[in-house]
């Protein structure tokens, strides 16, 4: 017996563009943060993460109306927070910024609500 699957979990890309769709349309400076490995094609390895370059970099920035700095990462409905992505979130909230863990829009909706 076939098992009928009505809706495929949307990956992470997916979940990502339809945040930064719904962030822009409501007229919201965001951008989305690349933050994968380079590879060094010369060297045949990714190259090491620079003095100042950070580990667990969320994968989108916004500014709200007050000038406040927003991160949010962005996982799939079974998708697992890193320790550095944990430590990115923490640290962006000690400094008065606000980070969060968004896994579909309404995360997004909720969190920008109790600004």
């Amino acid at each position: 017996m076939k098992i009928n699957k009505s809706k495929k979990e949307k990956s992470e890309k997916e979940i990502q563009n339809e945040i930064l769709e719904y962030l822009t349309k409501g007229g919201y400076l965001c951008w989305r943060n690349n933050n994968v490995g380079l590879y060094d094609v010369r060297l045949g390895t990714f190259r090491r993460k620079g003095k100042y370059q950070m580990l667990g970099v969320s994968d989108i920035f916004l500014i709200v109306g007050d000038g406040r700095f927003v991160a949010i990462e962005v996982k799939s409905k079974k998708g697992k927070i890193s320790e550095y992505q944990q430590n990115f979130i923490d640290l962006i909230n000690q400094n008065g910024g606000i980070a969060f863990v968004a896994r579909n829009i309404e995360d997004v909706e909720k969190n920008l609500f109790l600004l």
